[in-house]
């Protein structure tokens, strides 16, 4: 499976998990047939935003800040493997606030 490939997965396995923490989320792939194809995913929570891009070497670009404020930029060597994935996902999931969503979800 390819890095693409389990990122589209993670995204719509958590695409409830997104709804209830009012995250909106928007995937996208370029074209493959471009040298170093690359997808790009952008979280949204409130005025915070996640943007990453995922080439298919591996490589990622990671920002997370306010939308009109203060941004974090972060370079991931290889999310194609495990310790990359699991840093990735690590960031991925930590910004979609869980203690929100605990909340929300032991409301109902």
């Amino acid at each position: 499976m390819h890095i693409f490939d389990v990122l589209e997965a993670w995204l719509a396995s958590m695409a409830g998990s997104l709804a209830s923490a009012d995250v909106a989320a928007r995937f996208d792939r370029s074209p493959i047939d471009r040298p170093n194809p690359s997808c790009s995913l952008n979280l949204r929570r409130d005025d915070h935003e996640l943007d990453l891009v995922i080439w298919e070497s591996g490589e990622a670009e990671l920002t997370v800040g306010e939308v009109d404020g203060q941004l974090n930029q972060m370079h991931l060597a290889d999310t194609r493997s495990r310790v990359g994935l699991a840093e990735l996902l690590s960031h991925l999931v930590g910004f979609i606030d869980m203690d929100r969503l605990k909340a929300r979800t032991s409301l109902r």
